[in-house]
């Protein structure tokens, strides 16, 4: 990285909000954009997980909008390759807690560094680490867990930037069992001794080899992205139909809400028609005592009237 894009990356303030970036890629809008800082708040994820987890962007497309906003290279997937000279420079453990792996050495001297999330205190811990002379690229997350988890880097120490490189591994054989000639063996770009070689195309991750190995009785793995396509592509789907059910569930308790309420509304109605026909038979029956006392009261009247007259 040179001394300008790494002043750069150090001034928060020139950067353009990654909502703002994905909004303008086209990948959210402003209320997709509050549902997701919504969610991050909630689970502590970072925006960018939260829009990959969610589905409204791929981890590439992420990967190239960081790329964007931090002024950086992206570099994809099936152009990620890996040298032992780059390798011997960082330990895995390094590796792991900066979530880094470099990638090559240049020809002026430059170490390639691969990293999925830039952070100001994520670049300056790499300078720390390798030296001012780092090319930092922005790569797919999965590429780089798949590397943290594979045997790339050695466990023990670091060489020193200036240092020779120190071989990554010893060489390893392999062969069937009923073969008896010398079997292949693999080195690493800009090695002088042989390196053991496992598996490390998951996610498009590979060393850079003269030749492909693949031990007896394993599938390849040249077609392991399309496989991995295709289960993402499966999640994807699954992720769509558990979010239509959520959201039939939710326009269901809707619908139920509303029925509560005219029900609810109803009854209070009918309510307050039966207690004013309380009140109004209670007012006609007032109205008939009074009426029965006035006949009882004009009766006995008429009954003393007629016993004071003479015969």
């Amino acid at each position: 990285m040179n001394e300008a894009v790494m002043e750069n990356t150090s001034e928060t303030g020139i950067r353009t909000a990654l909502g703002t970036l994905l909004i303008e890629a086209g990948f959210l809008d402003s209320e997709r954009l509050e549902e997701a800082l919504r969610i991050g708040a909630d689970t502590g994820e970072r925006l960018g997980e939260v829009v990959v987890r969610m589905g409204w962007a791929s981890e590439d497309d992420l990967a190239k909008i960081l790329a964007e906003q931090w002024h950086l290279r992206y570099v994809e997937r099936s152009a990620i390759s890996f040298d032992g000279e780059a390798l011997s420079r960082m330990s895995r453990e390094e590796a792991t807690r900066l979530e880094a792996l470099p990638m090559q050495v240049s020809a002026d001297g430059a170490i390639v560094v691969a990293l999925a999330e830039p952070t100001d205190a994520r670049l300056l811990a790499l300078r720390t680490l390798l030296g001012d002379r780092i090319d930092c690229v922005v790569v797919a997350k999965t590429a780089i867990d798949a590397g943290l988890r594979s045997e790339l880097l050695p466990r023990n120490g670091i060489t020193p930037p200036g240092a020779p490189a120190e071989p990554v591994a010893e060489a390893v054989t392999v062969a069937d069992e009923n073969q008896h000639e010398e079997p292949p063996q693999v080195q690493v770009q800009g090695q002088h001794e042989q390196h053991e070689q496992h598996e490390q195309h998951e996610q498009g991750l590979s060393l850079v080899t003269p030749e492909a190995v693949q031990p007896a009785g394993e599938p390849a793995s040249s077609n392991f992205d399309e496989v991995a396509k295709t289960l993402s592509d499966g999640l994807s789907a699954q992720l769509g139909s558990l979010r239509a059910i959520v959201l039939e569930a939710e326009a269901a308790r809707a619908r139920d809400g509303v029925e509560i309420a005219r029900l609810k509304a109803e009854v209070e109605g009918r309510t307050a028609e039966l207690t004013e026909r309380n009140a109004e038979l209670a007012g006609r029956n007032e109205a008939l005592s009074s009426t029965q006392r006035k006949l009882r009261e004009l009766a006995d009247g008429l009954e003393h009237s007629g016993a004071s007259s003479p015969s």
